[in-house]
């Protein structure tokens, strides 16, 4: 065993107190470290959840907001008049000739039937839309259609000479479009 003398004994209290704060002031700033890591992380965290719900939360309201039918499916709208046949005698003093507006999905082809003679084609397929008319002057005819290529087509009467006139016409999303059948009866 061996004395340390008072001198050395302080020395090393001395030493030894230096290193103790120094330890401290490094663990102050691992704890500093630490906290601020900590911190950063808490705010990315929040920064990520407001950001998720912001962008959750504009397509739920965008999905559950009522809208116009025609914005929500992409529609056009087709009105017209359905012109009366003048080639028809009326039977009731007023030319009123009724008859029924149908509109076909498709265009209007030409088919050869012999040389030199063309056959108009209508586009194949039901019906998209139809509608009655019975007063050619007070009443109209409204689709709601898709998009795409279209034959407005009017009837006048059932029979096999009955007359018919139409207009070809393009639809797009949101467009109105009046469309007049004209008398193909002079």
């Amino acid at each position: 065993m061996s004395l340390i003398t008072a001198a050395e004994a302080e020395r090393r209290q001395v030493d030894a107190q230096a290193l103790i704060a120094e330890a401290r002031e490094r663990a102050r700033h691992r704890r500093r470290k630490a906290a601020v890591a900590l911190a950063a992380l808490a705010i990315i965290a929040v920064a990520a959840v407001l950001t998720g719900r912001a962008i959750i939360g504009s397509h739920g309201a965008a999905q559950t907001r009522p809208r116009p039918a025609g914005a929500a499916v992409g529609i056009g709208i087709v009105t017209g008049h359905l012109a009366a046949c003048f080639g028809i005698v009326p039977t009731n003093g007023r030319r009123t000739t009724p008859g029924t507006v149908v509109a076909l999905r498709g265009q209007i082809t030409w088919k050869p039937t012999a040389p030199g003679t063309w056959m108009l084609v209508y586009p194949k397929g039901p019906a998209v839309a139809s509608q009655y008319i019975s007063n050619n002057y007070d009443q109209a005819f409204r689709f709601a259609l898709l998009p795409g290529h279209y034959v407005i087509a009017g009837r006048y009467g059932n029979g096999p000479g009955s007359a018919t006139t139409f207009r070809e016409v393009t639809v797009t999303a949101g467009a109105n479009l009046r469309v007049d059948l004209r008398n193909s009866c002079k």
